[in-house]
């Protein structure tokens, strides 16, 4: 059970190979640079960013444990039980504001249901349980969730989609989930071999590199509306 829960997102450190441990290393302290790039830049308070900055720090709390086996299997569970929430409340909050009425409302409605029930759930199994299957399920609501957005924020920026925070946050973290989700379907067990979890690392990587690239000088910070 163990293996399933440090499988969820990353891997322990553990030193011997050179590569992976800095890798690893690299990865655990990546969602501060976004973050410390914001507050530098005094990017607080416009826009996106706000919320960019929170979900690079839940990820940062949520993972800097998993990497250096600071909690126990039970510790760890309930950290991650708290913090996929608050981000799946966070990247909803972000990506929302793109779509239509209707769509909003719908996916209100989806989410309150959604986190009702996880909340219930997890009251009365116990905040420690591993819940593997509730990830995913947030995950696919995730991934629907952008790609419902998507083409109506290119609709909105036309050709300066690119210089939209909103399009280089949804590249990162949709690469990023489609990538998780395609590991746990080919490893139903929960546990990854080495390769994977390398493979997943280097994934993360680029989903933070991408949020690097939201908060360069010059993005359109302006939330759609």
């Amino acid at each position: 059970m163990k293996d399933r829960c440090i499988a969820q997102t990353s891997i322990m450190f553990k030193p011997g190979n050179s590569f992976a441990d800095y890798l690893f290393i690299t990865v655990t302290f990546l969602p501060l640079l976004p973050a410390m790039f914001i507050l530098f830049q005094k990017s607080f308070g416009k826009g996106p960013l706000d919320i960019l900055l929170i979900i690079c720090l839940v990820g940062f709390i949520r993972d800097l444990p998993i990497h250096f086996n600071m909690l126990d299997t039970q510790g760890q569970n309930t950290l991650n039980n708290v913090c996929y929430p608050l981000e799946l409340i966070l990247l909803a909050r972000l990506f929302r504001t793109t779509l239509i009425k209707p769509l909003r409302e719908g996916l209100t409605i989806i989410l309150v249901a959604f986190l009702s029930s996880m909340l219930t759930w997890l009251s009365i199994k116990g905040w420690e349980n591993n819940t593997p299957g509730l990830q995913t399920l947030q995950n696919g609501i995730l991934i629907g969730m952008i790609l419902l957005s998507l083409p109506y924020l290119v609709r909105a920026k036309g050709l300066d989609i690119l210089r939209s925070s909103l399009f280089w946050i949804a590249g990162g973290t949709l690469f990023y989930l489609i990538v998780l989700l395609l590991l746990k379907w080919a490893n139903p067990s929960g546990s990854l071999n080495a390769e994977d979890k390398i493979f997943l690392s280097i994934t993360s990587l680029i989903r933070y590199t991408m949020y690097m690239l939201a908060v360069l000088p010059g993005r359109d910070e302006i939330l759609a509306e």
